[in-house]
């Protein structure tokens, strides 16, 4: 299962960076978001969503992964040799399990999903070889830029200008606040005693688990106790091998809606740093794949329909 990238956090970089940044669309004012700007089908593959794209000097078809809880673009070192892709210096990232691991950077002069451009995109190259055919990872880059709708019936990603959030929306509105560049939500968990426990948790859609919690919160409230053991797993992340405990809770409640028999895992190598807050986890996609969700990075919000 693929954990190690699901929160990819930039903590320092001592390399020259690229001074032109990505341009938001018009104010919120100004923006008719009575039709989107693109609708771009993805596929489920391994439990990820995956899209295509195109980059600049190259008429290949690529595929990444969109998670909400990428924090930086990320290429696979392969692909990006490929394209005989310029090191651009290098830099840390982090991941989950809150390890450093030094990696090379390169900028694309342009990435386009279908008609939209986006320009000057920097990425961080991984051995992303255990993910199968994938060329990499993007998240927060389109979050930021757009209105994101994950259609998961229809297969489609849709996008909006950013701003108000699109008339006719039918789900229920959760507001959530960031971690780094992570939206986090508020949720509670179902203990097996019936007790309810609440927590704040990553919106990972790249991440193959209902939630994954973090070991601090796991043993501050004696989660390794209370939750019965399913299975364990052995995972190979970006510097050593995790070891998971797998297991569940009776439910999970969000915004008003209440989710039966969730999946949850834990590690003590899991510690996904909160800035201002605890942070309980993350939820993932066993979670969100029952839902249409609309992401408003600019306005903070969440729908669920």
């Amino acid at each position: 299962m693929w954990r190690f990238l699901l929160t990819v956090t930039i903590v320092f970089s001592y390399a020259l960076m690229p001074a032109h940044a990505q341009r938001r669309g018009s104010s919120a004012a100004a923006t008719d978001n009575s039709k989107p700007v693109a609708v771009i089908p993805f596929q489920l593959v391994n439990r990820q969503v995956i899209i295509p794209v195109a980059v600049s000097g190259s008429s290949d078809t690529l595929h990444f992964i969109f998670d909400s809880g990428a924090e930086v673009t990320v290429m696979n070192i392969a692909t990006a040799a490929k394209l005989q892709l310029r090191n651009a210096g290098n830099a840390f990232l982090t991941g989950t399990n809150n390890a450093m691991a030094k990696t090379e950077l390169a900028t694309l002069n342009a990435l386009y999903l279908k008609e939209l451009r986006l320009p000057y995109v920097k990425v961080y190259l991984e051995n992303l070889s255990n993910l199968g055919p994938v060329d990499g990872i993007i998240g927060i880059a389109l979050l930021k830029l757009y209105i994101v709708k994950i259609d998961y019936r229809s297969k489609q990603l849709v996008l909006y200008k950013s701003g108000k959030t699109p008339v006719g929306n039918t789900g229920r509105l959760l507001h959530f606040q960031l971690n780094f560049s992570t939206p986090v939500i508020d949720a509670s968990i179902q203990l097996p005693d019936g007790r309810r426990l609440p927590g704040h948790y990553h919106i990972t859609t790249g991440g193959d688990y209902g939630i994954l919690f973090n070991w601090p919160y796991v043993d501050k409230y004696k989660l390794n106790t209370l939750l019965p053991t399913i299975n364990t797993d052995r995972v190979q992340d970006m510097l050593k091998v995790l070891y998971y405990i797998n297991s569940s809770v009776p439910s999970l409640e969000m915004g008003g809606r209440s989710i039966p028999n969730v999946p949850v895992s834990y590690s003590k190598d899991i510690d996904d740093l909160g800035v201002f807050t605890e942070v309980a986890g993350s939820i993932g996609y066993d979670i969100w794949k029952d839902y249409t969700l609309t992401i408003n990075y600019d306005k903070k919000e969440l729908y669920l329909e």
